[in-house]
């Protein structure tokens, strides 16, 4: 009996030191892993202690980043789905599992310093355009998480809160009184006449992006510049392609996609215009947000369309750099794309272009700065 009562002690401390182990992980180091944090609810803490305890909780519970190792590492030896760069929603629909787009979407992830910094490039640009006469446009492209909210995983509806980083921005430049759009309700109500997004793919489809460059046209003044969809959009039909399927690793969806083909003249974006030469400093593929495999796919690219219309700058990514090439060729006189590398952009091009439109479209999960603006 003494020797089985001894055994007991000894299991007694090893339950004991197991139980404490999660508290031992607040004092010790940690493998990296990925933040997940939340705005503090500002109503006093005792109204809302738990919305307070449990972003704290989730950010820095004990041995938070072994413990997401190794479950990583046991999914992948379970033979799990093969990639977790794509997480699959309702009706087969696909989202970007990287820049922590979903967290951004969902208010998850909210970064109000860096907001505040891409406010402030907002007003320097605003400001450049005054002292040229000519008229400035801040817009963001939603993440495919937040244009197609609903067709997220549910524990991925059930975990969105407010204010998220879009809601920021358009706050913040609204109090500088920096003309601001926001696509979200546009968008929204897009979808009455069709999908305004890809379910396979991380970009707005050819109907989203005339919603945005519709938008932009009347936030600037210029309604006459918009594009009315029957002459622009022909008959839809399947795509059975996308970028999240080919990271997912499937050749094929149950689910086809639609495209909406442009129509001609939207559709030959740039055939016959003359090419206007060295009105950027190219820099390296460095902080645009993409892969890039040592080749930068974001080469600006500015031309003279030979027909009346305003000179108009955008400074954008994927989402406007060739959706919106049509458009431009058909309502500028010149127009010319560049990438905004995450603030990084080269601002001399601004006076060198000399635009009567200027319009800044980073897509919302690469809407913080990367580094000081204008730095190459």
């Amino acid at each position: 009996m003494p020797l089985l009562m001894a055994l007991r002690r000894y299991w007694a401390i090893v339950f004991f030191a197991v139980l404490t182990l999660p508290t031992i992980g607040f004092l010790t180091p940690d493998l990296p892993a990925p933040m997940r944090t939340v705005i503090a609810p500002e109503a006093h803490w005792w109204t809302r202690a738990t919305e307070r305890l449990d972003p704290y909780i989730n950010n820095v519970f004990g041995f938070r980043g072994a413990v997401l190792a190794a479950h990583g590492t046991y999914e992948k030896w379970i033979g799990g789905s093969g990639s977790d760069r794509v997480i699959t929603g309702e009706g087969g629909a696909l989202f970007l599992n990287e820049q922590q787009a979903l967290e951004q979407s969902i208010g998850q992830l909210v970064r109000p310093q860096k907001v505040e910094m891409v406010a402030d490039v907002a007003a320097r640009l605003d400001a450049e355009m005054r002292a040229l006469g000519g008229r400035f446009l801040f817009m963001v492209p939603p993440n495919g998480h937040t244009a197609n909210f609903d067709l997220l995983p549910g524990y991925a509806r059930h975990h969105k809160r407010t204010p998220t980083e879009y809601d920021l921005i358009a706050e913040a430049l609204t109090k500088r009184g920096i003309p601001f759009v926001d696509l979200r309700p546009l968008l929204e109500a897009g979808k009455a006449g069709g999908p305004v997004y890809y379910i396979l793919d991380t970009h707005w489809n050819q109907r989203g992006a005339l919603i945005g460059f519709n938008a932009a046209m009347a936030a600037v003044g210029r309604p006459d510049l918009e594009i009315a969809e029957a002459d622009a959009i022909g008959t839809p039909r399947p795509r059975l392609q996308g970028d999240l399927l080919r990271m997912k690793g499937v050749t094929k969806s149950d689910t086809p996609d639609v495209l909406y083909p442009p129509k001609s003249p939207y559709a030959a974006a740039t055939d016959g215009l003359k090419p206007i030469t060295d009105m950027v400093r190219e820099s390296s593929s460095r902080d645009t947000g993409e892969s890039t495999k040592g080749q930068d796919p974001f080469v600006s690219h500015a031309f003279e369309t030979g027909h009346d219309g305003p000179r108009i700058m955008v400074i954008g990514d994927s989402f406007t750099q060739y959706f919106w090439d049509g458009y431009l060729a058909a309502r500028a006189s010149a127009f010319l794309w560049m990438h905004h590398r995450l603030c990084r952009f080269d601002m001399d091009a601004i006076r060198r272009f000399k635009p009567d439109i200027l319009i800044y479209a980073p897509t919302e999960r690469f809407l913080p700065c990367g580094g000081p603006p204008g730095a190459q």
